[in-house]
């Protein structure tokens, strides 16, 4: 039969039956009429011969592999709008490969020369997060550090933050915004005039903790959930961008101060869950991707180390330098190592770089090619 006569056959047909019936016009292209009669063609992957799972199934392995989670799968290649309500948001990729994102060696540490960054989410009867991350010369991000504890007042927060390891290093620490209001109302006494009323961040500062900076990008959870599986998408044929440090992880919380680990962070993620309609408001609009609103404490500092989208960490000149003599000095030659340092340290004076160059190379231990004074170098 020709293929424009069944498809008038077809879109008659469609006329007769139940709204939402499909009929299928060739494999993988379908038509179907809504309640208002409105005529939807739905056109599936398996209508290109190449794509076909019953002719190239090594297509869809290979595709498959390129998304984060089944239900993104099913929503943006099967066609399938209700896919992903209540799904968990990040455990399956947490789970297939978590010997890739968590580094559960006791012994690692972050590489003191990488930037230090921080997010932080303030509560009252709820959890008070710090999560602090390191940003390596790749940008990859490595959570490293936490401090997570409900139901305290502000000068307890305090004495416990000071204490945690590298605050010195953090070079920016983001925090909701919400926090920067006005609308803490102070108590008033006979005698005294009236106090304003002061921020929570003037309340911190008050206690000797001035840290926090207003975060003003996109805090949408769908956004951070997206950028995040972005940093693990495709785990099979690449390393993560984003790890996370855990050698104690528990399923339930562990309020407190981690100086090297983000347990709490990594069970929030665990249990962050989409959500899920009824049935009956299903029939009306599409499943949401919306992030059910709890255990989200830990998870919100981490949303604003993320999407700040921080740049790596800028390597020194010194290690500039160590890089690009690196094989000549593997190789033994150094008496060309010693002359491509100079000639880079030339280049980079050149592009105008703002380090002091007074400061000893400090870079890889080569003997000079010749008795001569060449700083951070000695004699073997």
């Amino acid at each position: 039969m020709d293929i424009e006569a069944k498809v008038d056959r077809l879109v008659e047909r469609s006329r007769k039956l139940k709204p939402q019936t499909p009929l299928e016009i060739v494999r993988g292209v379908s038509i179907r009429r809504t309640q208002g009669g409105i005529l939807v063609a739905r056109v599936h992957y398996s209508a290109n011969p190449q794509r076909d799972p019953e002719l190239h199934p090594e297509w869809k392995r290979q595709e498959r592999a390129t998304y984060s989670s089944q239900a993104a799968w099913d929503r943006e290649q099967e066609i399938m709008d209700e896919a992903g309500g209540g799904e968990l948001v990040f455990a399956d990729a947490l789970l297939n490969h978590w010997d890739k994102i968590v580094i559960s060696n006791p012994e690692w540490r972050p590489d003191p020369r990488w930037r230090v960054e921080a997010g932080f989410d303030h509560g009252k009867t709820n959890p008070t997060v710090l999560e602090r991350c390191y940003i390596d010369h790749e940008g990859v991000l490595y959570f490293c550090g936490e401090y997570y504890m409900p139901g305290r007042e502000i000068w307890q927060h305090v004495q416990e933050l000071r204490e945690i390891a590298d605050l010195r290093k953090v070079s920016t620490c983001f925090a909701d915004p919400t926090i920067f209001d006005a609308i803490m109302q102070q108590s008033q006494m006979a005698g005294r005039p009236q106090e304003r009323a002061k921020s929570v961040n003037e309340l911190y500062i008050e206690q000797g903790l001035d840290l926090f900076s207003p975060f003003a990008q996109d805090r949408s959870d769908i956004s951070f959930a997206a950028r995040v599986m972005q940093h693990w998408a495709n785990l099979d044929k690449r390393q993560p961008t984003l790890k996370i440090v855990c050698r104690n992880y528990c399923e339930k919380p562990q309020p407190g101060l981690h100086h090297w680990d983000s347990p709490n962070l990594l069970w929030e993620l665990m249990r962050a869950r989409r959500v899920k309609l009824t049935a009956q408001q299903l029939l009306g609009r599409n499943a949401s991707e919306a992030i059910v609103d709890k255990d989200n404490h830990a998870r919100d500092a981490m949303k604003y180390v993320v999407m700040s989208h921080p740049e790596p960490t800028a390597r020194s000149r010194d290690e500039i330098i160590a890089e690009h003599i690196r094989p000549l000095v593997e190789a033994g030659d150094f008496t060309s190592a010693y002359i491509r340092s100079l000639q880079k340290r030339e280049e980079l004076e050149a592009e105008g770089e703002e380090e002091d160059w007074d400061q000893p190379f400090s870079g890889l231990d080569i003997p000079p090619a010749r008795p001569r004074r060449f700083y951070g170098m000695r004699r073997l």
